[in-house]
């Protein structure tokens, strides 16, 4: 039988790392061969892992160096390249500066979903049954497929040592004050400090005719709030408006950032943004999940109040389920980066690195216990095949480097 590489994925670069998933096939399906990676045709590493969905992390590389990358179980071909795991990459460049924190982000954890995949209800939500659109329900296996992801992405988090956590919204699927709890039991795991905001679907009791105060029951102040660390202010900012799937950003809102960015201005402190909804430029508001964004007439002006506020380093987003980064002209080079859900595919949560000279660093970080790996690969199938191409986003998505003030 023909032994093959499917599904390879250059997950995460660092300046001296790289993760890659993939999964040893022959014809009748995963198997357990050694695979093979070599870089610049040096033997780096050689994963013995079970058939499935399999995780490989080699550390020791050089920084700012571009390499040619082969991966090939043993007596088989190599994988051939694809948009998510090309010929060569390279890994970034050495920090410039001492490191001062590390943290780490989560988003869209949906704690008592019932469903995911399917197609689109008449209401913008997933989940509706349809023959040739497989879904995955709560009820199957052992313990709901939100739970196992959430637990093991907190195991996770505990077991990489960082300072603190920020959860960037839709914590509760529907709202439910039961949903809170399960999330704050989850969160209870955490070993270092935790902080959480609201998404959308976290005001949906709404929608059912009760008001549900999600911040009470995680034992969170409201936002808009801050987080001052290590000579950073991190912001987190409130983009809901309650009942509804879109996000804005109206006068009083904007005017409170404006004066917590003068502050940070005349201090010179660097400033990350931490909301739930992405901005939406005018021309591009008629596209799925744009119609769920933040209004764009909010979001010019969001733009405008960045780019007069250059120590605004990044803005960190949840929401759309994927990974992407984005810079509009109007905010300067501040990105704009939406970061991928916890939950289904790919499954993962952020770290991020900030530094003394006001850069940082972001690697997001797939869930990789076995039983999350199971999941959230089932997932990426989802939507006719089309969830990994919105979901995953490139290396270059995922991973970067933002360089401090000039």
């Amino acid at each position: 039988m023909t032994l093959r590489i499917a599904d390879p994925e250059l997950f995460g670069l660092t300046e001296s790392s790289a993760t890659l998933y993939f999964r040893a096939e022959d014809d009748a399906g995963p198997v357990d061969a050694p695979v093979e990676l070599r870089l610049d045709g040096e033997l780096r590493a050689v994963s013995e892992g079970t058939a499935g969905t399999r995780h490989l992390r080699v550390e020791g590389l050089e920084p700012g160096r571009r390499y040619r990358a082969e991966l090939r179980v043993r007596g088989g071909e190599p994988a051939a390249p694809t948009p998510f795991f090309p010929a060569s990459f390279e890994t970034l460049p050495a920090p410039g500066a001492r490191e001062v924190a590390r943290f780490a982000t989560m988003n869209d954890l949906h704690f008592g979903e019932p469903v995911f995949g399917g197609v689109l209800t008449e209401d913008m939500e997933w989940g509706g049954d349809h023959p040739d659109w497989p879904s995955v329900r709560e009820t199957e296996g052992d313990v709901p497929y939100w739970k196992l992801m959430n637990d093991d992405a907190v195991a996770e988090i505990n077991a990489e040592g960082v300072d603190f956590t920020v959860i960037k919204g839709d914590i509760a699927d529907r709202g439910r004050p039961e949903q809170f709890e399960a999330a704050r039991a989850c969160f209870a795991r955490f070993e270092r400090p935790w902080h959480a905001f609201l998404g959308n679907h976290d005001h949906y009791a709404l929608l059912e005719g009760e008001r549900v105060d999600g911040c009470r029951l995680l034992g969170q102040p409201e936002a808009p709030r801050w987080i001052d660390v290590a000579g950073w202010r991190l912001v987190l900012v409130d983009t809901v408006r309650p009942g509804e799937h879109h996000g804005e950003l109206p006068p009083e809102r904007l005017a409170w950032l404006g004066a917590a960015l003068e502050e940070t201005r005349e201090r010179g402190t660097p400033t990350l943004l931490f909301m739930h909804h992405h901005p939406v430029p005018p021309e591009f508001r008629d596209h799925y999940p744009n119609t769920i964004g933040i209004l764009p007439e909010h979001s010019l002006a969001l733009f405008d109040l960045i780019g007069r506020h250059p120590q605004v380093r990044g803005v960190l987003i949840g929401h759309t389920h994927r990974s992407r980064v984005r810079r509009y002209r109007a905010a300067g080079a501040t990105p704009f980066a939406e970061v991928c859900c916890t939950k289904d595919y790919p499954g993962g949560w952020a770290h991020y690195r900030l530094f003394e000279d006001g850069s940082f660093r972001q690697e997001v970080r797939r869930t990789s216990s076995a039983r999350a790996l199971a999941h959230s690969s089932r997932c990426a199938t989802f939507f006719k095949g089309g969830y990994r191409l919105f979901a995953l986003g490139a290396v270059h998505q995922q991973s970067f480097a933002v360089e401090g003030p000039r």
